[in-house]
Protein backbone atom coordinates (compact mmCIF):
# COMPACT_ATOMS: atom_id res chain seq x y z
CA UNK A 1 0.00 0.00 0.00
CA UNK A 2 2.55 2.32 1.14
CA UNK A 3 4.48 1.73 -2.54
CA UNK A 4 0.98 2.64 -4.33
CA UNK A 5 1.91 6.09 -5.42
CA UNK A 6 5.03 4.97 -6.46
CA UNK A 7 3.47 2.77 -9.07
CA UNK A 8 0.59 4.96 -9.76
CA UNK A 9 2.89 7.73 -11.18
CA UNK A 10 5.24 5.02 -12.74
CA UNK A 11 1.67 3.97 -15.26
CA UNK A 12 0.61 7.56 -15.58
CA UNK A 13 4.16 8.71 -17.22
CA UNK A 14 3.75 4.99 -18.91
CA UNK A 15 0.84 5.19 -20.34
CA UNK A 16 1.04 9.16 -21.50
CA UNK A 17 4.56 8.46 -22.91
CA UNK A 18 3.51 5.18 -24.93
CA UNK A 19 0.56 7.14 -26.05
CA UNK A 20 2.59 9.92 -27.25
CA UNK A 21 5.29 7.89 -29.07
CA UNK A 22 8.20 9.49 -26.34
CA UNK A 23 11.33 7.39 -25.30
CA UNK A 24 14.22 8.68 -23.88
CA UNK A 25 16.56 7.87 -26.89
CA UNK A 26 15.10 10.10 -29.25
CA UNK A 27 13.54 12.30 -27.09
CA UNK A 28 15.30 13.02 -23.72
CA UNK A 29 15.34 17.16 -23.30
CA UNK A 30 16.78 19.46 -20.63
CA UNK A 31 13.74 21.57 -19.53
CA UNK A 32 14.13 24.90 -18.33
CA UNK A 33 10.54 24.93 -15.92
CA UNK A 34 11.24 25.49 -12.62
CA UNK A 35 9.52 22.56 -11.13
CA UNK A 36 11.75 20.28 -13.76
CA UNK A 37 14.33 21.83 -11.70
CA UNK A 38 13.03 21.66 -8.09
CA UNK A 39 12.25 17.75 -8.75
CA UNK A 40 15.85 17.33 -10.41
CA UNK A 41 17.33 19.25 -7.27
CA UNK A 42 14.94 17.06 -4.80
CA UNK A 43 16.11 13.84 -6.21
CA UNK A 44 20.12 15.00 -5.40
CA UNK A 45 19.36 15.58 -1.94
CA UNK A 46 17.09 12.91 -1.29
CA UNK A 47 20.72 10.71 -2.83
CA UNK A 48 22.67 12.83 -0.78
CA UNK A 49 20.69 11.66 2.38
CA UNK A 50 20.42 8.04 1.77
CA UNK A 51 23.80 8.10 1.07
CA UNK A 52 24.70 9.77 4.45
CA UNK A 53 22.05 7.89 6.18
CA UNK A 54 23.57 4.52 5.03
CA UNK A 55 27.15 5.30 5.70
CA UNK A 56 26.27 6.29 9.45
CA UNK A 57 24.18 2.87 9.34
CA UNK A 58 21.03 5.18 10.49
CA UNK A 59 18.87 2.84 7.98
CA UNK A 60 15.78 3.58 9.65
CA UNK A 61 16.08 7.60 8.47
CA UNK A 62 16.65 6.37 4.64
CA UNK A 63 12.59 4.88 3.71
CA UNK A 64 10.94 7.79 5.01
CA UNK A 65 13.43 9.74 3.06
CA UNK A 66 12.36 7.67 -0.19
CA UNK A 67 8.24 7.98 0.90
CA UNK A 68 8.71 11.52 1.09
CA UNK A 69 10.41 11.58 -2.00
CA UNK A 70 7.61 9.60 -3.65
CA UNK A 71 4.79 11.88 -2.17
CA UNK A 72 6.25 14.98 -3.62
CA UNK A 73 6.52 13.08 -7.22
CA UNK A 74 3.20 12.34 -7.42
CA UNK A 75 1.46 14.92 -5.45
CA UNK A 76 3.52 18.32 -6.10
CA UNK A 77 5.44 17.45 -9.35
CA UNK A 78 2.75 15.34 -11.38
CA UNK A 79 -0.61 17.15 -10.18
CA UNK A 80 1.05 20.83 -10.86
CA UNK A 81 2.12 19.75 -15.00
CA UNK A 82 -0.57 17.62 -15.58
CA UNK A 83 -1.06 20.03 -18.56
CA UNK A 84 2.03 19.83 -19.89
CA UNK A 85 1.55 15.56 -19.95
CA UNK A 86 -1.89 16.47 -22.10
CA UNK A 87 -1.13 18.85 -23.88
CA UNK A 88 -0.82 18.23 -27.88
CA UNK A 89 1.49 17.09 -29.79
CA UNK A 90 5.69 16.56 -28.42
CA UNK A 91 7.31 19.80 -28.43
CA UNK A 92 10.05 20.79 -26.13
CA UNK A 93 8.42 21.63 -22.84
CA UNK A 94 6.51 18.39 -23.16
CA UNK A 95 9.19 16.19 -23.65
CA UNK A 96 10.82 17.73 -20.67
CA UNK A 97 8.36 17.06 -19.02
CA UNK A 98 8.88 13.20 -19.86
CA UNK A 99 12.27 13.40 -19.28
CA UNK A 100 12.70 14.58 -16.28
CA UNK A 101 9.94 12.23 -15.07
CA UNK A 102 11.74 9.27 -16.55
CA UNK A 103 14.84 10.19 -14.57
CA UNK A 104 13.23 10.66 -11.25
CA UNK A 105 11.47 7.28 -11.67
CA UNK A 106 14.41 5.28 -13.07
CA UNK A 107 16.30 6.50 -9.89
CA UNK A 108 14.10 6.39 -8.00
CA UNK A 109 14.13 2.94 -8.86
CA UNK A 110 17.82 2.24 -8.67
CA UNK A 111 17.48 4.05 -5.11
CA UNK A 112 14.96 1.50 -3.75
CA UNK A 113 16.42 -1.26 -4.85
CA UNK A 114 17.90 -2.67 -1.40
CA UNK A 115 14.33 -1.68 0.40
CA UNK A 116 11.69 -3.15 -2.63
CA UNK A 117 13.98 -5.55 -4.53
CA UNK A 118 11.11 -6.92 -6.75
CA UNK A 119 8.91 -3.66 -7.25
CA UNK A 120 12.25 -1.88 -8.17
CA UNK A 121 13.16 -4.41 -10.64
CA UNK A 122 9.93 -4.68 -12.00
CA UNK A 123 9.48 -0.97 -12.66
CA UNK A 124 13.42 -0.47 -13.80
CA UNK A 125 12.96 -2.58 -16.61
CA UNK A 126 9.48 -1.35 -18.08
CA UNK A 127 11.69 2.16 -17.88
CA UNK A 128 14.44 0.87 -20.29
CA UNK A 129 12.19 -1.22 -22.28
CA UNK A 130 11.14 2.59 -23.68
CA UNK A 131 14.71 2.53 -25.51
CA UNK A 132 15.80 -0.58 -26.64
CA UNK A 133 18.85 0.59 -28.02
CA UNK A 134 20.05 1.83 -24.31
CA UNK A 135 23.21 0.47 -22.85
CA UNK A 136 21.73 0.02 -19.49
CA UNK A 137 22.19 -2.99 -17.57
CA UNK A 138 19.30 -5.39 -17.41
CA UNK A 139 18.38 -5.27 -13.75
CA UNK A 140 18.51 -2.93 -11.45
CA UNK A 141 20.74 -4.96 -9.06
CA UNK A 142 23.13 -4.37 -11.74
CA UNK A 143 23.36 -1.04 -11.71
CA UNK A 144 25.59 1.42 -9.59
CA UNK A 145 23.94 2.81 -6.73
CA UNK A 146 22.82 6.87 -7.56
CA UNK A 147 24.96 9.18 -6.21
CA UNK A 148 24.10 12.80 -5.82
CA UNK A 149 25.03 15.55 -8.42
CA UNK A 150 25.25 18.35 -6.24
CA UNK A 151 25.86 21.09 -8.69
CA UNK A 152 21.93 20.67 -9.45
CA UNK A 153 20.92 21.00 -5.71
CA UNK A 154 18.86 24.32 -5.19
CA UNK A 155 18.08 24.34 -1.47
CA UNK A 156 15.68 27.73 -1.75
CA UNK A 157 14.06 26.24 -4.46
CA UNK A 158 12.98 23.15 -2.49
CA UNK A 159 12.49 25.81 0.64
CA UNK A 160 10.09 27.27 -1.50
CA UNK A 161 8.04 24.82 -3.67
CA UNK A 162 7.71 23.21 0.32
CA UNK A 163 6.45 26.64 1.21
CA UNK A 164 3.99 26.88 -1.40
CA UNK A 165 2.76 23.50 -0.55
CA UNK A 166 1.82 24.75 3.05
CA UNK A 167 0.51 28.19 1.06
CA UNK A 168 -1.89 25.77 -1.12
CA UNK A 169 -3.16 23.63 1.91
CA UNK A 170 -3.41 26.67 4.33
CA UNK A 171 -5.12 28.84 1.57
CA UNK A 172 -7.53 25.76 0.95
CA UNK A 173 -8.31 25.55 4.95
CA UNK A 174 -8.96 29.47 4.88
CA UNK A 175 -11.58 28.65 2.03
CA UNK A 176 -13.69 26.05 3.76
CA UNK A 177 -13.79 27.77 7.05
CA UNK A 178 -15.17 30.97 5.53
CA UNK A 179 -16.98 28.62 2.93
CA UNK A 180 -16.01 29.40 -0.52
CA UNK A 181 -15.54 26.87 -2.40
CA UNK A 182 -12.63 26.73 -4.83
CA UNK A 183 -14.19 27.31 -8.19
CA UNK A 184 -14.75 31.29 -6.65
CA UNK A 185 -11.95 33.61 -7.86
CA UNK A 186 -9.94 35.16 -4.88
CA UNK A 187 -9.06 38.85 -5.90
CA UNK A 188 -5.52 38.82 -4.13
CA UNK A 189 -3.55 36.49 -2.10
CA UNK A 190 -0.94 38.24 0.31
CA UNK A 191 2.19 35.76 0.97
CA UNK A 192 4.18 37.05 4.09
CA UNK A 193 7.53 36.03 5.04
CA UNK A 194 10.83 37.88 6.43
CA UNK A 195 13.54 36.05 3.99
CA UNK A 196 13.11 38.02 1.03
CA UNK A 197 15.17 35.27 -0.86
CA UNK A 198 12.59 32.90 0.03
CA UNK A 199 9.54 35.66 -1.21
CA UNK A 200 11.64 36.02 -4.47
CA UNK A 201 11.87 32.45 -4.67
CA UNK A 202 8.22 31.57 -4.09
CA UNK A 203 7.18 34.58 -6.84
CA UNK A 204 8.88 32.15 -9.35
CA UNK A 205 5.90 29.97 -8.42
CA UNK A 206 3.11 32.50 -8.71
CA UNK A 207 1.40 30.61 -11.29
CA UNK A 208 0.84 27.58 -9.86
CA UNK A 209 -0.22 28.91 -6.45
CA UNK A 210 -2.98 31.12 -8.36
CA UNK A 211 -4.16 28.43 -9.94
CA UNK A 212 -4.33 26.13 -6.96
CA UNK A 213 -5.75 28.50 -4.85
CA UNK A 214 -8.16 30.41 -7.87
CA UNK A 215 -7.02 33.80 -6.95
CA UNK A 216 -6.19 36.85 -9.66
CA UNK A 217 -3.07 38.45 -7.95
CA UNK A 218 -0.77 37.77 -5.61
CA UNK A 219 1.43 39.99 -2.98
CA UNK A 220 3.93 39.94 -1.08
CA UNK A 221 5.47 41.13 1.83
CA UNK A 222 8.45 40.55 4.58
CA UNK A 223 6.57 42.83 7.46
CA UNK A 224 5.30 40.23 9.80
CA UNK A 225 4.45 42.57 11.97
CA UNK A 226 1.50 44.39 9.84
CA UNK A 227 -0.44 41.24 10.08
CA UNK A 228 1.11 38.91 12.85
CA UNK A 229 0.33 39.76 16.49
CA UNK A 230 1.99 37.95 19.17
CA UNK A 231 0.97 37.54 22.57
CA UNK A 232 0.86 35.29 25.96
CA UNK A 233 -1.85 33.45 27.74
CA UNK A 234 -0.70 32.37 31.19
CA UNK A 235 -1.21 28.88 31.90
CA UNK A 236 -3.37 29.10 35.21
CA UNK A 237 -3.63 25.40 35.84
CA UNK A 238 0.13 24.59 35.41
CA UNK A 239 0.95 28.19 36.97
CA UNK A 240 -1.28 27.67 40.33
CA UNK A 241 0.13 24.27 41.39
CA UNK A 242 3.57 25.77 40.66
CA UNK A 243 2.95 29.52 42.64
CA UNK A 244 0.08 28.49 45.31
CA UNK A 245 -1.02 31.38 46.60
CA UNK A 246 1.74 33.75 44.72
CA UNK A 247 -0.49 33.54 42.11
CA UNK A 248 -2.84 36.02 43.61
CA UNK A 249 -0.17 38.53 44.58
Amino acid sequence: TALLPWFNSFKFFKTYAELDGWNPGEHFTDGDNITDNWLISNLQTLKQTISREMEAYHLYNVVPALFTFIEDLTNTYIRLNRSRFWAEGLDKDKCAAYSTLYTALKELSMSMAPFAPFFSEHIYRELIALDPSNNDPISVHLCDFPVANESKINTILEAAVDRMNQIILLGRQKRNQVKIKVKTPLRKLTIIHKDKALLDEIAKLENYIKAELNVESITYDEDEGKYISLYSKPNFPVLGKRLGIEMGR
